[in-house]
């Protein structure tokens, strides 16, 4: 697949998008550097007029960043020498270019060029950046929603992204195809899928929340550039309980989370919050079960609790997912620990379960 046949701005666990421009059989820096130019050399060709924007992001290579900037320079003396291009080289003082630095300095554009070298098995892999996270869109969404409630949680949008992205899989968004959030909260997981071209469901156990997420997706299809009109649906009501009217065709939430901490708890407290949320989730799930189709697919956002740097205790039902009347996706290239969501000093992680109705 090529690059700009991906729907870029959807896929929130992502900062860069980019072209693969040459696979360089060896990570030996030396042979890299004395290739690098005429590969920039022969992009620049293709480039239209205009002053070039110029940065250079190493990844997992054995090279210092002065040794990287001065490739880089390289790269620019080369380019004006041999094509008559003036070059503008972005400084960076490490050798990755943050995702504000290529933003900010139109690295993706039609002129800007941040050139991408990942070691790779043995080899490195160059690639141009096409695209790049649009950071000032997702604090937007985040912070400019005017109803917000820190008490409830703060979901980023781009974890909420995920979330209705591993929930969906494969399947196009199309008129009718209904997202479901049965713990809807201020409504950022209906808002992603919204801007997805999903229609939307929502229910959360207070009228206020509900009352929140309708002002929150009112504000969202008014902004510039915005043009998808969802149909919504939100109602009160116990996701351990509700009957869903009418009938989603894809479940995408973050569950209760139960107590937060800002310090390990008690062994004793853990245990009782464990089977707090424990309860509610194994409630939710025997009620939505008759209420959907089989195969329909679920993301959920439950709660694991960092008990150690990099050490978690999980939900005991995790293990019962087949008794409850699912399965659940396992992936190739990710392991089931690589699902979490979480700072380094957070106690309370977030855990993706990908689950399919039987």
């Amino acid at each position: 697949m090529h690059a700009s046949e991906i729907d870029f701005a959807r896929l929130g666990g992502s900062t860069r998008l980019a072209h693969v421009m040459a696979d360089i059989p060896t990570t030996d820096w030396r042979t890299i550097e004395q290739r690098l130019p005429e590969l920039l050399t022969e992009l620049t060709l293709t480039l239209p007029d205009g002053k070039i924007r110029l940065g250079v992001s190493a990844f997992d290579l054995k090279v210092s960043p002065g040794k990287l900037r001065a490739a880089t320079f390289t790269i620019k003396n080369t380019i004006r020498e041999r094509v008559g291009r003036s070059v503008r080289v972005i400084p960076n003082p490490e050798l990755e270019l943050n995702t504000a630095q290529v933003l900010h300095n139109r690295l993706a554009g039609p002129t800007g060029i941040e050139l991408l070298l990942i070691a790779a098995q043995g080899h490195t892999i160059v690639a141009r950046t096409t695209d790049v996270q649009d950071i000032e869109s997702y604090t937007l969404r985040d912070r400019g929603r005017p109803k917000r409630d820190a008490r409830v949680g703060m979901l980023p949008p781009k974890l909420a992204q995920i979330i209705v992205n591993l929930a969906t899989g494969p399947s196009e968004p199309s008129a009718g195809t209904i997202v479901l959030d049965p713990f809807c909260g201020t409504g950022v997981v209906l808002q992603e899928a919204a801007l997805m071209g999903f229609d939307v469901s929502g229910t959360d156990i207070e009228q206020r929340m509900i009352d929140y997420t309708e002002i929150n997706l009112e504000w969202l299809v008014r902004l510039p550039g915005i043009t998808v009109r969802p149909q919504t649906h939100l109602q009160v009501g116990d996701a351990t309980a509700h009957q869903w009217q009418p009938t989603p065709h894809f479940v995408a939430c973050e569950t209760y989370l139960g107590r937060p901490f800002t310090q390990r708890p008690s062994p004793d407290v853990l245990k009782q919050t464990m089977s707090d949320v424990n309860l509610i989730l194994r409630k939710f799930l025997r009620n939505i079960s008759g209420q959907l189709a089989p195969g329909s697919r679920l993301c959920i956002a439950v709660p694991a609790w960092q008990t150690g740097k990099d050490q978690f205790k999980f939900l005991p039902l995790i293990d019962q997912i087949s008794e409850l009347g699912y399965n659940r996706t396992r992936f190739e290239h990710v392991s089931d620990t690589d699902l979490l969501y979480y700072r380094e000093d957070q106690i309370v992680a977030r855990q993706l379960l990908v689950l399919t109705r039987k």
